[in-house]
């Protein structure tokens, strides 16, 4: 299971609405059992071994109190009980099912009590009134240690407090009064360490909740520093960081290109139709230049006023070339009226493309190249693709740059 896309907004709604109960919305919930899994997973393995010896030292007392069945006892703890806690030891892992997951470790008890009540119930030893004390550390254990989710520390403590019933009731080891007394002490330890669960898990998802928001604002803090409030695109610090990254990963023949795109004539556009309307623009075209994207390698930048920038690892110069007639038609075909220029016109852009190794080239060098190449496409008249002039001897080659013409 991935992590659930839980937002911001979700939590803090969930959080304003102050809820008193344990469960939350179902992306909250998948997120929750995502990110808490490997250490849920991890602490019920450990607790394994030490339980194991634990629980086998009570053999001692089970020598001391029903001799009797003292063999039936070791037979129990050594065959069925210990083995299994290893077999739920090596069946919980962190892609185990939280249901599953959960339904193993309370087998373990579950299991535990089983073997105390049927020695309970098989030995005549005098002291066989004492022997069911040993539920109750059970009890203690699960719901205090273990600390399994509410609801399932609920159903293990009630099936173990139905099993322990039926045990006194029909063992004939102790008179009423004696049976009622143990009862109502195993009942209270079961309802008093279930509400102590109740609060304890309470807390541990509130304390997780709160976390979440403080992590996902930093993200959406972090994002917001990134990207251009405007377009939605990366900026030019994300830009930088993306480019360092790239450059010192070590793959020198690895090769990149670089599309820098600008709109036609948009100041005319701004001074026909305003700023609101040249905000919009911006955004669609933005849009479909995103929608072209091949996968998460690739990045656009708004990299200055109408002047974008698209990033493309491990690409070549003919695919990205390619790439970028298809992003020249996208935005003809969004067909924005351009009445700035003439009647009839839409809003068009001139893309330069500049591609290289990485050992050929450095990052600015690269950007100097699409640049021109861009340049040489409104030169050659606008709304068109201007491959750069790359030499086999050369990694970057661009076209000298001329007086650049109006936007």
């Amino acid at each position: 299971m991935d992590a659930a896309p839980a937002t911001l907004e979700q939590v803090e709604r969930f959080l304003a609405e102050r809820r008193k109960g344990l469960d939350f919305p179902e992306e909250i919930e998948n997120r929750y059992e995502f990110d808490t899994r490997r250490r849920r997973a991890a602490a019920l393995r450990a607790g394994i071994p030490s339980l194991a010896l634990v629980y086998n030292l009570f053999l001692i007392p089970d020598w001391l109190l029903a001799r009797d069945v003292f063999y039936l006892s070791v037979f129990l703890h050594l065959v069925i009980v210990t083995p299994w806690m290893f077999v739920v030891r090596g069946l919980i892992r962190e892609t185990t099912p939280r249901h599953w997951r959960e339904g193993l470790a309370a087998s373990v008890p579950v299991l535990i009590v089983l073997q105390i009540l049927v020695g309970f119930h098989f030995t005549n030893a005098p002291d066989a009134a004492h022997y069911q004390y040993f539920v109750l550390p059970v009890i203690l254990f699960t719901n205090t240690a273990q600390r399994p989710p509410f609801r399932m520390a609920t159903a293990v403590s009630v099936i173990i407090l139905l099993c322990y019933t039926a045990a006194v009731l029909t063992s004939g080891h102790m008179t009423t009064p004696v049976a009622f007394v143990a009862l109502s002490i195993i009942l209270a330890s079961a309802y008093l360490t279930l509400v102590s669960s109740f609060y304890l898990e309470r807390d541990r998802r509130r304390t997780y909740l709160h976390g979440l928001r403080d992590r996902l604002r930093h993200a959406e803090a972090e994002a917001a520093s990134r990207h251009d409030v405007l377009t939605g695109l990366a900026n030019r610090r994300y830009l930088e960081e993306r480019l360092a990254a790239f450059w010192q990963s070590g793959d020198a023949v690895s090769p990149v290109a670089v599309i820098m795109l600008d709109i036609d004539h948009f100041k005319p556009f701004n001074d026909h139709y305003g700023h609101v309307v040249g905000d919009t623009c911006l955004e669609r075209i933005a849009a479909s230049i995103r929608a072209e994207l091949r996968g998460t390698d690739d990045l656009a930048v708004r990299y200055g006023g109408e002047e974008l920038l698209v990033l493309l690892p491990r690409t070549e110069a003919a695919d990205a070339i390619r790439l970028a007639e298809r992003m020249r038609r996208a935005i003809e075909a969004l067909a924005i009226p351009h009445r700035g220029i003439a009647s009839g016109q839409v809003v068009t852009a001139s893309f330069g493309v500049a591609a290289a190794s990485v050992a050929a080239a450095r990052p600015q060098e690269l950007i100097e190249a699409a640049d021109a190449a861009l340049y040489a496409a409104k030169r050659a008249g606008r709304n068109r693709v201007w491959p750069p002039l790359l030499r086999p001897s050369e990694g970057v080659a661009s076209l000298p740059v001329a007086a650049k013409p109006s936007a």
